[in-house]
């Protein structure tokens, strides 16, 4: 650290210009926003007008978008946070909740995710568990929401803003002593991913074994949505973990005040990777679920109709009643019979 770095900590003036963090990482969370927020609604709306609630897969597909459309709201706080150079303006209080959340959305959609890899297995290898039936179902997804709520407690107990500066209020940028909490997100990650991999891989394993015979759509589509969470898992979750743990250790080693580093910068890349995990689920049910875009169309096409000018609209004029057949007094009609 040079001198004038060290006269600007000292007069609590420091804050370093970091595009990757102040620019690109707004501008994808707007992104995310603006996408993932309706994909994620409508998706919602699809599996709740669908009628078929009580299988267990839409059951799974229903939480796993709840924690979407969790995860896109917290963005406007972050967005905000980010374009004011890292400036949080808003109570303490805010910044527990968005931090939280955005953590509880985050795991909990990774857990789903596994649920959901297990179910298609189950389906395709015709496996009678219990995590496969309705009941099964919403005790697994009760059980992922309660465990996701109870790592986030912490976060929601103890103090996430601090001040670097006289004008200047982090939130959820204490990493000292997160090494720990790294690791155990680190774990999960690894675990929901090879359970993840594991499923992908056991049915590609059915369909090769069932190559000789009729291997059926659902099968098909099973495969398909499995390889979709596999992508997100790869592009989207690892990226984060990766990074994760090396970034915690080296900023309990150097100073605040230093330039972003490529591991700061890589980190923060692995951050927007990771918010685009909830623009992605929409389009993977798209084409691995059936029927999904024909209700969606029908779903567009009901709250579209142009609704008419009138609920009761007036009804139209009564025709006039038909003339007689002998309108004419007898004498006229005779009188000009005469005549002519």
């Amino acid at each position: 650290m040079n001198n004038s770095t060290t006269a600007w900590l000292a007069a609590g003036q420091c804050q370093q210009y970091d595009p990757m963090q102040f620019i690109l990482v707004p501008a994808i969370y707007c992104l995310v926003l603006c996408v993932g927020l309706p994909g994620n609604l409508a998706a919602l709306l699809v599996f709740l007008q669908s009628g078929r609630v009580r299988k267990a897969i839409r059951i799974y597909l229903i939480n796993l978008t709840l924690a979407d459309i969790f995860f896109n709201l917290t963005l406007p706080f972050w967005i905000p946070y980010y374009l004011a150079g890292g400036n949080w303006e808003l109570p303490e209080v805010v910044c527990r909740l968005a931090g939280a959340t955005y953590y509880l959305a985050t795991y909990s959609a990774m857990a789903f995710m596994t649920l959901i890899s297990l179910n298609r297995y189950c389906t395709v290898a015709k496996l009678d568990l219990a995590l496969n039936k309705p009941q099964g179902a919403l005790v697994g997804c009760a059980v992922a929401w309660v465990l996701c709520l109870a790592c986030a407690v912490p976060s929601l107990v103890t103090q996430q803003t601090y001040q670097a500066g006289p004008q200047n209020t982090k939130c959820f940028e204490q990493h000292s002593g997160q090494r720990s909490y790294a690791y155990a997100m680190v774990a999960l990650f690894v675990a929901s991913f090879l359970v993840v991999l594991g499923a992908y891989m056991s049915i590609m394993r059915s369909l090769s074994a069932a190559a000789g015979t009729c291997q059926g759509g659902h099968r098909r589509r099973a495969r398909a949505m499995v390889l979709g969470m596999l992508l997100v898992f790869v592009t989207c979750v690892a990226p984060y973990h990766i990074s994760l743990v090396p970034w915690v250790a080296a900023w309990m080693s150097i100073s605040f005040c230093r330039p972003p580093s490529f591991l700061d910068n890589l980190h923060m890349l692995s951050v927007a990777l990771l918010s685009l995990n909830s623009c992605i689920d929409p389009l993977i049910y798209c084409f691995s679920i059936k029927c999904f875009r024909t209700d969606l169309w029908r779903m567009v096409r009901k709250f579209t109709r142009c609704p008419p000018f009138s609920s009761s609209p007036l009804p139209p004029p009564p025709l006039p009643p038909p003339l007689p057949e002998n309108r004419f007094p007898l004498n006229i009609r005779s009188s000009s019979l005469t005549s002519s």
